[in-house]
């Protein structure tokens, strides 16, 4: 049996099956119903990364409300943003 790979559209091997998360089957199976429904067919590389980006903003949902986040004034933000040279 190939080896499984995880999802991650931007990297997909044909040749191995996806393993999913189970939210990220979920979110997967949602897009499939949602194209279908449309009548225009599947991309199923669309429904791979709308599945991990949904999954994605779950969990970074769940680590807001855990409170786990860092949050900067608009001051620290500039300061942290000139300090990396990013401009």
């Amino acid at each position: 049996m190939a080896e499984a790979q995880v999802l991650n559209p931007d990297a997909i091997d044909e040749t191995k099956p996806i393993t999913f998360a189970p939210r990220e089957w979920f979110f997967f199976k949602s897009e499939i119903n949602d194209q279908l429904a449309e009548g225009k067919g599947v991309d199923i590389l669309k429904a791979l990364r709308a599945a991990r980006f949904y999954a994605q903003i779950e969990r970074s949902t769940e680590q807001y409300k855990q409170g786990k986040v860092v949050s900067f004034t608009e001051e620290e933000w500039e300061d942290f943003v000139n300090a990396q040279n990013l401009h």
